[in-house]
């Protein structure tokens, strides 16, 4: 066997550290790798191939050693013959580790897709908690970091939780809608605020009934439930206006239940106004402009 002296750099973008594992492992070198992030190290200290003490972060042992293994940006160093007296991982099986990694890694590849991207900025829903929610420590981490202004990015860094605990816990809490991306629920007001200034367009006369319409919108969307986002509507110069600060209320399901109601109830009040065949042709000319065929979102 080759026991020369054995010294690896590469970029974690392009090479895994279980690659490198699985190098060592099988040249059955003693030595370390060292991870460099932007602001952080790691290292995995080796002994004959045989993983002996991981440090990353807070974490140490295999935990430091699997958080390590999920890291995607950053560099890794492979320096021969560096040895430590610490020992923080028992398991001397190296298959059976890296079948943990890779299990991991696949867990964590799923919540990845799921996540929006890194650079969006998170905020908490206004409604709170609601009914048969129940948050996890690791949960109320998060949540008590997430203020409007950093990224998924700098909350998880602030977490300083293992990183498959803090995506985790991203995942849930943006799936129970209990934390948003603002740049996504801006999207959806605009969108909605297009939607509205449609019907207005299309069923209202400019100047005469514009606002008869605009209080119908509202009233209709107070009585259904959704007062407060109704009390977000603005009527000016002719047109309608969400307040941005309707965001921290709307959701995916609320805009397209709202949209819903509205589209079941245009006609009826546009038979009152032009009679049945107008309002039928105006409420075609309404979904063309949504882009649907049925009134259907």
């Amino acid at each position: 066997m080759d026991k020369e002296k054995v010294d690896l750099k590469a970029n974690l973008e392009i090479f895994s550290p279980v690659e490198f594992i699985n190098l060592i492992s099988s040249k059955q070198r003693t030595g370390v790798l060292i991870f460099n992030f932007e602001d952080k190290e790691g290292k995995i200290f080796f002994e004959n191939g045989l993983p002996k003490h991981a440090v990353y972060n807070t974490f140490t042992g295999e935990e430091a050693l699997y958080n390590l293994s999920i890291e995607r940006n950053g560099v890794i160093t492979y320096i021969d013959g560096e040895k430590t007296d610490e020992i923080t991982i028992e398991q001397q099986n190296t298959s059976s580790l890296i079948e943990q990694i890779e299990k991991r890694r696949i867990e964590f590849d799923d919540i990845l897709k799921r996540l929006p991207s890194f650079d969006a900025v998170l905020e908490k829903r206004a409604e709170g908690l609601g009914d048969n929610i129940s948050l996890r420590k690791t949960d109320w981490v998060i949540i008590r970091i997430v203020d409007g202004k950093k990224n998924i990015r700098t909350v998880i860094k602030e977490s300083n939780l293992p990183l498959i605990e803090s995506y985790k816990s991203l995942e849930y809490l943006i799936s129970k809608g209990l934390i948003f991306d603002k740049s996504f629920v801006e999207k959806l007001r605009k969108d909605f605020e297009k939607s509205l200034n449609n019907i207005l367009d299309t069923f209202s006369v400019k100047n005469t009934n514009s606002k008869d319409w605009f209080n119908f919108i509202v009233d209709l969307l107070t009585n259904s439930g959704f007062e407060i986002i109704a009390g977000f509507l603005k009527f000016k110069d002719e047109m309608i206006e969400i307040d941005d600060n309707a965001d921290r209320f709307i959701d995916e399901a609320k805009v397209r239940n709202m949209k819903k109601i509205l589209f079941e109830k245009i006609v009826e009040k546009g038979v009152e106004e032009y009679g049945g065949m107008i309002a039928k042709k105006k409420y075609r000319e309404l979904l063309n402009k949504e882009g649907v065929s049925d009134g259907t979102f």
